[in-house]
């Protein structure tokens, strides 16, 4: 913390010392000094930029624009420092992705759609304004009782005073799978698994988990001529049952105009994609509709009502019984797909033939419908007192999800005999086929939301001074289908930010916020922030040197609690409990605690601290750097760890609060603006880093082993140090013998493991270090070998434009990242599918460790063995597009056309060549991630 301190305030000395040098003097640009005068939204009101005292970053719409997604958080990844976004998987529909802000303590956020919480994805990247994430307390401190790292503001868009606009857009395109797991063909199977069965010795083995058989030579050698296919499958699924692609399409239209008395907005917009899926009539599809307008009209100087409107409705139809799972797990010699004609081939173990599944397994269709409406007033009470506001909100969503499925039963076959030449003789009918002869109704999902917001500001200045203030009411309900218990949610906050000189600034916010989910006389609580701005370049020493055109420190504290708990948690209930025998045969039920009735039970609090220096000088050149701190205290634990067990079960145990964690970390980033003639050009760069600990947890107390004082995302396991040799395996073995006879009493050369039984080790197996040298391999033996979770974020994007035609690019990378390769793609035993890696090794350079039929209790074992460096750095989008002469626009009638050719995830760069290092399990368990190309068009009238 203390270099980081320094740092910054070297960086303003720095930039103190180039004011004092008393350059050519001349007044600064007027563009950058009317955009630090512009009103920037925060929470619940505005703010001159040179007022604000809390850290913002912004991503405009348009930008998000270079992105040919379907869905917003794809666009978003890398556009705002500090935002850490992966996806998870590229299923079609889903919005799939992790996403926390500045590390991984703390990990939840908040996503405000219009000032309502609300989800990114019925929304339409040509609908949205822009995007900001506040990642301050003085910033976030008015939205009461939700602690969270930041909150990601999106503003869509609204009617402007200008004459009447039309824009429509259109894209196509594909988009291919990153990266596909491989795996061995039947041949290399059948060599490793016989390989694997040799290891483990066979039919001496008692460990063995599957049957003790192995491949005879004659089914190697069809195998390997891939001969008798009905016999001896050879089935690639991944290259039978995937499309090379699947294509998109994207289609919206908006018009907007207005004058100084009405503004009107109104947007629409289709997306379809899907059709990765081979052979199913009914391959897995989405497709939405949006809608959206919005209305701003004034009745008179003093009074204004604005009104929005929103719709969504989506249509997901996939194969009921397909499961992308079955592609990673099932063996390529388990039977072969088809048997004869269409008769589809499985045993009675596996009869999840994806060609069945796909063509005769029937289908399911998910109908999802949002409805999102906001109306407010503004009323000017200047008559009453100058510069007084008042500002009623209501807004109103509602959502359903039906679910509509044709469930048949796959007919499933296998063949009885084969023939001299491995043609089939006789079938036999594992699972007869059976057609549905109706829909049947699948989950069915409801929620309502409204909320009410009221805000009265005063904004004024007299002389060096300016004032604002804002009280602001909130009032917001959530309903839930399944849930027992509705939330409700009441906040009132006093918001204050005084100015002297333009220079200064103090603001300070005190929220008083409620929630249900603790009991009575807990649920409100008050919680402070408080902020400081010191506009450095207005001060006299700086005011007119041209090379400094603004430079701002801000700093701000403060307290936000979490009242976003599960419900019921201070709660006690009974439960049932097991069954009781008083005579016979008849039990009868008993009644148990569940949980125990907690008076202390209060809310859990994060301190932050956030620093930050910004500047932009010599015209073109701006950065800023930022340092924060958290401390969250008190979340939920019953200590069921240090309390000793003698009182009984944990149900005894209530909920208290109990944790205290922390995290630290810093920020950067940097941007040039410049032109050249007709050459412009607009180059940035950011970074966050940050580091989590672990202050006080729920753990045993045991000198000799505590996680306490190390980062939550710690991976904590043993120090592989290379294998056994036969030698030693022998010498281990004679020993345990001999001290097991008593004729012999002295521990063994070696140490013993603890999670297993030592004769078990065989030689080839990994050896693990004896940290602490007390004879065994125990956790007393771990340490940290790497982290579940990447700690540096960075990224990158350059803007070039030459008359009509303009460049984009943008790269993303995450780093500080050695994580846990456990995955069933990388860790092989038992009857997991053979992957290429068991032939090409680990990620890390680590040849693959000794198969084995068994469980591989041994070579399994949480260690360094298994940690690889996941960082990588992708060419995350490049847009290349053309503006037709306006001349040539102008003769048909138009106003704009601008030709775009697109593409995401181009590239990637990282050790990881057999996944996406973006998402390991990606293609594995669910879908792949994707690469995406695409051709647009966008016409103006």
């Amino acid at each position: 913390m203390k270099y980081k301190i320094k740092y910054i305030l070297l960086v303003l000395l720095v930039s103190i010392g180039l004011g004092s040098l008393k350059a050519q003097k001349s007044v600064k640009t007027d563009s950058i000094k009317a955009k630090t005068q512009e009103k920037v939204n925060v929470l619940y009101g505005s703010q001159k930029y040179d007022r604000f005292v809390g850290n913002m970053n912004v991503v405009t719409g348009e930008k998000l624009k270079n992105y040919p997604a379907l869905m917003i958080n794809e666009a978003l990844a890398g556009q705002l420092p500090g935002v850490f976004l992966r996806q998870n998987s590229g299923k079609p529909g889903d919005d799939n992705f992790s996403l926390n802000i500045r590390g991984t303590v703390g990990e939840s956020n908040i996503i405000l759609v219009d000032g309502v919480e609300r989800e990114l994805s019925p929304y339409d990247l040509d609908q949205i304004e822009d995007i900001k994430v506040l990642k301050d307390p003085i910033s976030k401190a008015l939205y009461g009782g939700r602690k969270s790292n930041g909150i990601i503001v999106v503003t869509t868009k609204r009617g402007k005073n200008v004459k009447s606009e039309f824009h429509i857009n259109v894209q196509k395109g594909i988009k291919m799978p990153t990266v596909l797991p491989s795996y061995l063909n039947s041949y290399d199977f059948a060599n490793a698994y016989n390989q694997a069965y040799k290891n483990d010795k066979g039919v001496d083995n008692p460990d063995l988990l599957v049957p003790n058989s192995k491949f005879s030579n004659a089914a190697m050698g069809a195998y390997l001529a891939d001969s008798a296919r009905l016999q001896y499958p050879n089935v690639d699924y991944y290259g039978q049952f995937l499309n090379k692609s699947m294509d998109i399409t994207r289609v919206s239209a908006e018009y907007y105009g207005g004058n100084q008395i009405t503004k009107y907005y109104v947007h629409g917009g289709f997306q379809k994609e899907g059709g990765l899926e081979a052979y199913a009539p009914k391959t897995r599809q989405n497709q939405s509709f949006n809608l959206q307008g919005n209305l701003e009209t004034k009745f008179s100087e003093d009074i204004k009502l604005f009104a929005n409107f929103t719709g969504y409705m989506a249509n997901k139809e996939y194969p009921t019984s397909f499961n992308f799972s079955t592609l990673s797990n099932r063996y390529p010699n388990e039977y072969p797909i088809i048997v004869s004609g269409d008769s589809a081939g499985g045993t009675s173990t596996y009869k999840d033939n994806p060609y069945a599944a796909l063509k005769q397994g029937g289908y399911t269709r998910e109908n999802h419908i949002r409805m999102q409406s906001d109306l407010g007033f503004e009323f000017k009470l200047g008559k009453i007192l100058k510069g007084l506001t008042l500002k009623p909100e209501l807004s109103f969503d509602i959502y359903h999800k039906q679910n509509l499925s044709k469930n048949n039963t796959v007919g499933i076959y296998s063949i009885a005999s084969y023939d001299l030449a491995g043609n089939p003789f006789g079938f036999n009918q594992i699972q007869a086929p059976v057609i549905a002869i109706g829909q049947s109704l699948g989950d069915n999902d409801y929620g309502q939301r409204w909320g009410a917001t009221t805000t009265l500001a005063y904004e004024r200045v007299f002389g060096k001074h300016a004032i604002n203030v804002d009280v602001v009411y909130f009032l917001s309900k959530n309903i839930y289908a399944g849930d027992l218990q509705d939330y409700k949610r009441q906040n009132l906050g006093l918001r204050t930010n005084y100015t002297y000189a333009g220079k200064y600034t103090l603001e300070g916010v005190l929220n008083y916020t409620g929630s249900t989910s603790y009991e009575p006389n807990k649920r409100f609580k008050y919680f402070p922030a408080v902020g400081a701005g010191w506009l450095i370049s207005n001060e006299n020493f700086l005011k007119d040197v041209s090379a400094v055109n603004f430079l701002k420190l801000n700093a701000s504290w403060g307290v936000m609690g979490n009242g976003d708990i599960a419900i019921n948690q201070w709660r006690g209930a009974w439960g049932g409990g097991a069954g009781y025998l008083f005579s016979g045969t008849t039990y009868t039920g008993t009644t148990l605690v569940n949980s125990v009735y907690s008076s202390v039970l209060d809310w859990p609090q994060q301190t932050e601290i956030d620093i930050n220096l910004e500047a932009k000088v010599f015209n073109g050149l701006s950065f800023k750097v930022s340092y924060f701190d958290y401390l969250e205290e008190g979340y939920l634990a019953k200590g069921t760890s240090v309390i000793p067990l003698i009182i009984g079960s944990q149900n005894y145990m209530p909920q208290i609060n109990y944790g205290k964690t922390g995290m630290t970390g810093f920020e950067a980033e940097a941007r040039y603006t410049g032109k050249v003639g007709n050459f412009k050009f607009d180059v940035g760069g950011h970074i966050t880093s940050s580091k989590s600990k672990k202050v006080k947890i729920d753990e045993i107390i045991d000198p000799n082993y505590s996680t306490t004082g190390t980062p939550w995302d710690a991976i904590w396991g043993y120090q592989s140090v290379g294998k056994y040799t036969p030698d030693e395996i022998s010498q281990l073995k004679s020993e345990i013998d001999a001290i097991s006879a008593g004729t012999r009493t002295e521990r063994t050369t070696l140490p013993l493991v603890s999670y297993m039984d030592p004769k078990a080790l065989l030689a080839g197996n990994l050896k693990y270090a004896d940290v602490n040298s007390d004879g065994v391999i125990d956790k007393y033996d771990t340490k940290i070998i790497g982290n579940n979770a990447p700690r540096m974020m960075y990224g990158g994007d350059v803007n070039l434009s030459y008359k009509g035609f303009n460049l984009y690019a943008m790269v993303l990378g995450y780093g500080k990242y050695n994580n846990l390769f456990n995955s069933s793609y990388y860790q092989v035993y038992s009857t997991r599918k053979y992957s290429t890696v068991v032939r090409d090794g680990l990620p890390n350079g680590n040849a693959y460790p000794m198969t084995t039929l068994t469980s591989g209790t041994n070579d399994f074992q949480t260690s360094d063995y298994w940690i690889a460096d996941q960082s990588y750095l992708k060419l995350q989008n490049v847009a290349f597009s053309y503006t037709l002469p306006t001349k040539w626009v102008k003769s048909i009638k138009l106003s704009e056309v601008k030709l775009t050719l697109y593409g995401t995830d181009v590239m990637t760069f990282s050790k990881i060549k057999k996944s996406d290092p973006e998402s390991l399990n990606a293609g594995v368990n669910d879908y792949p991630l994707f690469t995406t190309y695409a051709a647009g068009i966008s016409i103006s009238l």
